[in-house]
């Protein structure tokens, strides 16, 4: 929600949850009689960036339920790393459990920050240069 009403030109929102779905319709109301573009995509992200066929990311925000997998996580990344989605200086923001161990998820990008808030931890990642 925060990079569409900060002046994005398009947002993809892309979740499993039903609930989650309807949440995003429901906070992009105040989008509909603006020029702010957005698509709304259920779907497992995975499957997603697979499939994803489009203009390249220059910002992408994951925000995973905190008990997902670290496998999965590392498919999402790799995906991310290795389909041309991205723009070479693009910027990814993961957060998550400020106790999970992502190292190995996020191998193919460099970590620019890191923020502690509560028991979450929110990290800046570029993708490592070939």
């Amino acid at each position: 929600m925060e990079s569409s009403s900060r002046n994005c030109n398009l947002v993809y929102f892309v979740d499993n949850s039903f609930q989650s779905i309807n949440l995003i319709r429901y906070n992009t109301r105040y989008f509909e009689n603006t020029d702010k573009k957005y698509k709304i995509i259920k779907s497992d992200v995975l499957k997603f960036l697979k499939s994803y066929k489009g203009l390249k990311w220059d910002l992408v925000f994951l925000d995973p339920p905190y008990k997902i997998e670290s496998d999965i996580m590392k498919k999402i990344f790799d995906a991310l790393a290795g389909k041309d989605i991205i723009k070479k200086d693009a910027l990814l923001i993961y957060e998550y459990f400020f106790k999970k161990d992502v190292s190995g998820e996020i191998k193919n990008f460099n970590i620019v920050k890191q923020s502690h808030f509560g028991d979450k931890k929110v990290i800046y990642l570029s993708p490592c240069q070939s």
